[in-house]
């Protein structure tokens, strides 16, 4: 994934999008080329970056794809009028803003049944749903027949927010306008908590140098 600089999220806050259960694109690549699957995985630290655990249909293939793979978690996004991004003086374009963490890694299939169960437990409590727990042993144990447990070990966690980072504060301010009468209340949240402190804190760092450089003359 190519990441400008401006625009790259740093590990806590990657991290932060994939906890505690995150759905998105496992991808990995066997004899038959690329596969991908969308599913839910559950984030656990551990060491380097940490693990992400997850299961697939039995009848699904990929979890025969051991090796090298990839899961793709998707955060806010939206379409941005050229309207929100436009000041009198400077007429812009339309874009996309959006939100995304690429987890890369070893996939490892599990077809332990104590470690498909722990494991499909503990991603419904992350929900706060405890029906795993209190299903008849013989209904569990029939979902268990059914599925392949797989583990991403992370070995390599990059993240991206395209968010507008690198406009005015006035510009942002307008777009998070836009996003919210729109009813996007998510990434307009996100701009406001991330892309307009950062905005803000530019355009400070950027007057007090002008100040100081017309004070020197």
């Amino acid at each position: 994934m190519y990441i400008p600089e401006h625009f790259a999220l740093t590990t806590e806050q990657a991290i932060e999008l994939l906890s505690p259960v995150r759905a998105g694109d496992l991808v990995t690549h066997g004899p038959g080329g690329l596969a991908a699957t969308f599913i839910p995985m559950m984030y656990v630290p551990g060491d380097g970056f940490g693990r992400l655990l997850g299961h697939v249909s039995k009848v699904n293939p990929q979890w025969k794809d051991p090796g090298e793979a990839l899961f793709i978690v998707n955060g806010p996004d939206d379409y941005i009028d050229a309207a929100w991004l436009s000041r009198p003086e400077a007429v812009s374009v339309p874009t996309w803003n959006y939100v995304t963490v690429h987890a890369h890694g070893e996939l490892i299939a599990h077809p332990e049944p104590e470690w498909m169960l722990q494991t499909v437990r503990e991603l419904s409590l992350a929900q706060g749903d405890d029906t795993v727990t209190t299903m008849p042993e013989e209904a569990v144990e029939i979902l268990l027949r059914s599925i392949v447990g797989v583990e991403l070990r992370i070995t390599k966690l990059v993240g991206k927010a395209k968010m507008s980072q690198n406009k005015s504060p006035e510009v942002i301010s307008q777009v998070i306008e836009g996003l919210a009468e729109a009813g996007n209340a998510e990434a307009a949240d996100w701009m406001r908590e991330h892309s307009l402190p950062r905005a803000e804190a530019k355009a400070a760092l950027v007057e007090g140098i002008r100040r100081e450089a017309q004070s020197g003359r």
